[in-house]
């Protein structure tokens, strides 16, 4: 379930999603998860979340108008402290998504055990 707002001492933060809530929304219609993981975080890292879209910070604010408005979005960054997607989830936020940061991120949910997915892996051409 939501805790509504996070807090770290005495900071209010960006509402949060933890694992165990997120794993039983999985493949919901009205979740949306988003990898905002860095390109080198991306390739170090080459699992993600099942059925996770990979949208940077910055591709997130370009096409924030072609994001849904009617679902839950979860921010998953690197981060344990959220610290990489809390700035884009209040982005999310203040034009009228409900988007929420992953408790923990990435390195919580493999911590915890929960299902992961490999990235798929773009061809190779030889050069002629």
């Amino acid at each position: 379930m939501f805790d509504g707002v996070c807090r770290l001492g005495e900071v209010p933060v960006e509402p949060t999603i933890i694992c165990d809530e997120l794993f039983m929304r999985l493949g919901d219609e009205d979740v949306l998860v988003l990898d905002c993981r860095d390109a080198m975080d991306w390739e170090r890292f080459e699992i993600h979340i099942p059925g996770a879209l990979r949208m940077t910070a910055s591709e997130i604010a370009r096409d924030l108008a072609m994001l849904p408005d009617d679902e839950l979005i979860v921010l998953c960054g690197t981060t344990q402290d959220c610290m990489d997607i809390r700035r884009i989830c209040r982005v999310l936020r203040l034009r009228g998504r409900n988007a929420v940061c992953l408790a923990g991120g990435l390195h919580a949910w493999v911590t915890g055990g929960y299902p992961t997915e490999r990235h798929a892996r773009a061809p190779s051409h030889a050069h002629r």
